[in-house]
């Protein structure tokens, strides 16, 4: 409470001297921050759809991605678990080329980041830097591919994502390996050598705790929220929260409200259940229909319930293990307030009030992800020298 009323009072008294209001102040250090948002899905996005212009739907384009002030978005190429055994590569490296293809096409404003300098210069030249990750890793079918993937510029990535792979049990599905396989824990060696980063949302708790314990790298979660303020599976129970800290890795707070609000989530469980049905029953089609119908009366979440998330997490393992993971484009629903790239500054308006310093507010915007990026590739170009920048 003493920190809050500090804070406040600091604010005010800072605010008065150079005449800058808290909203102000926010757009300020949107403007001057490195913003790194570590998950969103626009490569299944940009395999139908242009972004480089101004949509009326989704979460993401660039005219809002500029406007909004972000840095770089990590691009994660999903694969669905329907090509884990049919040809999962060439599924992903069409999604990989039309990222490639994206940021030829709009050079004057985009680059891909090869290393965390390529972020920093990014930033300097009023462009957007791409982060290349991934979500699924049946696309690598086996450890000894990664190095290919890492010269296409892959920084991060998870083992599996909604069902359980060969590589790791998922958090949304039945056990099989008790956590990580025997391939999956080669993989994570290779991923030590390469300089990837282990990605550990979406993989159950087991899965998770290896992982963790296997990285030499900082272990990170790019779109996961805290299960102590909503007990779903998909969110990270404190022990793995402070494992991920004890190793210098962040926590990407993600913005899907059936992970953010336990009302929330209860509801959607109900929907979930009718729309699987529907599925089985009455096909596809009407199915997302009424998928589509539901999402809209939904209980609603703001920018107030990813502050929470923010704050618990900052005050379990300190606020260098915090970064937003907006899961944008890969999401039906955002909350009142953040509902696309556009509206961090609505974001960093709330951290402010709630007491949040400057400093504090730039290394959840960015700097702390930008920090193990930076780990990572120093691990690369010491192993692989010829490939430092």
């Amino acid at each position: 409470m003493k920190r809050l009323v500090y804070a406040l009072v600091g604010l005010f008294l800072l605010g008065a001297l150079k005449g800058e209001s808290l909203q102000e102040k926010a757009e300020r250090i949107v403007r001057e921050a490195i913003i790194i948002d570590a998950h969103e899905d626009v490569p299944t996005t940009l395999l139908k759809e242009d972004v480089s212009v101004r949509r009326g739907k989704g979460h993401f384009d660039l005219p809002r991605a500029f406007l909004g002030g972000l840095t770089a978005p990590c691009f994660a190429i999903y694969t669905p678990h329907s090509y884990d055994n049919n040809h999962p590569a060439e599924f992903a490296l069409r999604e990989v080329a039309g990222v490639y293809r994206f940021a030829y096409q709009n050079s004057d404003r985009v680059l891909i980041a090869f290393s965390w300098k390529d972020i920093l210069r990014a930033k300097g030249e009023g462009k957007l830097a791409i982060v290349v990750t991934m979500e699924n890793s049946s696309p690598v079918e086996d450890p000894s591919q990664l190095l290919v993937w890492r010269r296409l510029g892959l920084r991060m990535a998870i083992l599996t994502h909604m069902r359980t792979n060969r590589y790791a049990d998922s958090s949304t599905d039945k056990e099989k390996w008790g956590g990580l396989s025997p391939q999956g824990r080669e993989m994570i060696k290779v991923m030590n050598r390469l300089g990837t980063l282990v990605d550990v949302s979406h993989l159950s708790d087991k899965a998770a705790e290896q992982a963790i314990e296997l990285t030499e790298l900082p272990p990170v979660a790019s779109h996961s929220c805290a299960r102590a303020l909503n007990p779903v599976e998909r969110n990270l129970p404190d022990y793995l929260i402070k494992a991920i800290a004890s190793k210098g890795g962040v926590i990407g707070v993600n913005f899907f409200p059936v992970f953010l609000s336990p009302e929330v989530s209860s509801r959607w469980k109900e929907v979930y259940g009718e729309f699987k049905r529907k599925l089985k029953e009455e096909g596809r089609e009407k199915a997302v229909e009424f998928l589509h119908r539901q999402m809209d009366k939904l209980p609603k979440t703001d920018v107030k319930d990813v502050v929470k998330h923010i704050k618990y997490i900052a005050d379990l393992v300190g606020i260098e293990h915090v970064g937003l993971g907006t899961d944008f484009e890969g999401i039906s629903v955002a909350p009142v307030g953040l509902e696309d790239v556009s509206q961090f500054k609505n974001l960093v308006y709330e951290m402010l009030k709630e007491g949040f310093s400057e400093g504090e507010v730039k290394m959840v915007l960015g700097e702390n992800f930008l920090r193990v990026f930076r780990r990572a590739d120093e691990v690369y170009w010491k192993n692989f020298p010829w490939m430092a920048k």
